[in-house]
Formats: structure tokens, C-alpha cells, sequence
């Protein structure tokens, strides 16, 4: 059934519905939290939960407690607090290749590749649905993180293959092609092409990078390899890439970003 999105937490017991994180794995944790925009609601069940409202609100989360988590949550469900990334979500609600979990039938399901994954949480969103996944970062920590999100969170899914390489300096090639490749915020203008040549036809890229607006409001990413030129995107792809759509504004999350999804013809 994929992943449930919730806003409870609690960091003293689990409950249906509340996404249990203990407060002395907070620090650790901080990608299993949802955007800093998103409120959570912190149940109120030991002296505990007034210690994790303070330290989230110290670091300009939005918090608050609530009496008691909802008495209708599916106890077999899989919650989460945080959130894979927004236009990832659109676009694969809008797909036609997105798959029905079936863990008995993992052969047959589509494959995607993350490229720059970090903390894997496309990479495990995409699991959770049935997906075969290859995520590539170059911190070894990253990675770990991400097997201990999908561990927690969709264990019963796919398993992830999680390598380590730096996609910059290496040479590495993927085994296979695929359905669909991610791209955000690792913005890697030689990486672009090579991944177009690793989509099966009819496969989909996908782009989302920081733009000049967004480092001239609050002067990051500082290295001009991770932003994107105004209408620079389109222009990197190769012969044989349709572009599906393509955007470059101010998103929900507070970022002005540049957002490409092509699809390989040839």
C-alpha cells in the first residue's frame, strides 16, 4: 500500500497512525522529519513529548502538542513524517508505468535510478510502490541512512541497491536500463546527458535544481556547477529527448527551482 503520510509523532511508545521517533535519536534522525514548513503534532503522552517540542521549535520547526493520536489509523499501516520530493510524488501519480506493490512479483516491476540519492527518501517512496531501485550517492553515510529508512519504513519492499560512487570523478556505468532517473538537486550538467543514455525508450528524466533566484534570495548553493541558468535545462538534453514539461518558479517549500521531465523517444 505504499506509505502513509502522518503528522503525529511520538517519541515515547507507538501508536496506529504516529510515526514513532525516540527523542535521543532526534539529532541522528533529522530526515525522517517532515519539511520545515509542515507542522507535526507531537503527541502528548509522557513528560518526553514537551522535551521534543522544545527542540524542534529551537530549531524553527513547526510543533504542537495534541492529546492523543487519531482512533481510526490502520494498524497495519506504515506511516512517515517525512516526505519524498513534492514533484516527484505529481509526476508519478501522473505516470503510466506506476506499479501496484506486489512483493511476490519484484521482477516484473519498473526500475528507477537516483542519481545524488542522499538520504534516500525518493529512493525508498519509490520501493514502497513496488519499484526496483539502484540509489547512487558518494557519502557512505548517506547511504547508510537511506538503508536504515527503508528498513524502518518499507522493509516488506523491493530491496534498494545502494552504491557508492562519486558520479563526477568516476566513470561509473549502471547494469541495465531504466524507467525513470532522478536528478534533484545534485545538478551535474556532463551527468545529464550520460543518464539520458541509461533510459529505456519511453523512459523518464528527471530534473529539479536550485536557479540563480534562489541563490540570489539566500546565497546558496555557493558553487555555480549546482545552479541552474534561467532556460539552461532543455538545452543539455541530447538527440531523442522530448521534453514533457518544463517550469522554473517558487515552490511550496520556499525554493525557486527548475523543474525538467523528458522522455526518451529513441
Amino acid at each position: 500500500m505504499g506509505l502513509l503520510p502522518t503528522r503525529y509523532l511520538s517519541v515515547a511508545g507507538a501508536y496506529a497512525g504516529v510515526v514513532h521517533l525516540p527523542l535521543a535519536d532526534m539529532e541522528r534522525r533529522t530526515h525522517e522529519l517532515p519539511p520545515p514548513e509542515r507542522e507535526v503534532w507531537v503527541v502528548a503522552d509522557s513528560q518526553q513529548a514537551y522535551h521534543a517540542l522544545g527542540w524542534l521549535h529551537a530549531r524553527s520547526r513547526r510543533a504542537r502538542l495534541v492529546p492523543a493520536p487519531p482512533p481510526d489509523a490502520d494498524p497495519t499501516a506504515r506511516y512517515r513524517l517525512w516526505e519524498p520530493n513534492a514533484w516527484l510524488v505529481e509526476v508519478v501519480a501522473a505516470s503510466d508505468f506506476t506499479p501496484s506493490p506486489f512483493p511476490e512479483k519484484f521482477i516484473t516491476a519498473p526500475r528507477a535510478l537516483d542519481l545524488g540519492c542522499g538520504s534516500g527518501r525518493e529512493a525508498v517512496y519509490l520501493a514502497a510502490q513496488g519499484w526496483q531501485v539502484v540509489a547512487v550517492d558518494r557519502l557512505p553515510e548517506a547511504l547508510q541512512r537511506g538503508r536504515d529508512l527503508q528498513r524502518r519504513y518499507a522493509p516488506d519492499s523491493p530491496p534498494i541497491q545502494w552504491v557508492c560512487a562519486d558520479l563526477e570523478k568516476s566513470d561509473w556505468q549502471p547494469d541495465g536500463a531504466f524507467d525513470s532517473i532522478l536528478l534533484f538537486y545534485f545538478y551535474a550538467r556532463e551527468l545529464i546527458r550520460r543518464a539520458c543514455a541509461w533510459l529505456k525508450p519511453g523512459g523518464a528524466l528527471l530534473v529539479e535544481a536550485f536557479t540563480e533566484t534562489h541563490r540570489a534570495r539566500f546565497g546558496k548553493p555557493a558553487a555555480d556547477r549546482r545552479v541552474a541558468d534561467a532556460g539552461e535545462l532543455p538545452t543539455l538534453l541530447p538527440d531523442g529527448m522530448r521534453v514533457v514539461a518544463y517550469s522554473e518558479g517558487w515552490r511550496t517549500s520556499g525554493r525557486h527551482t527548475a523543474r525538467l521531465w523528458a522522455i526518451r523517444e529513441l
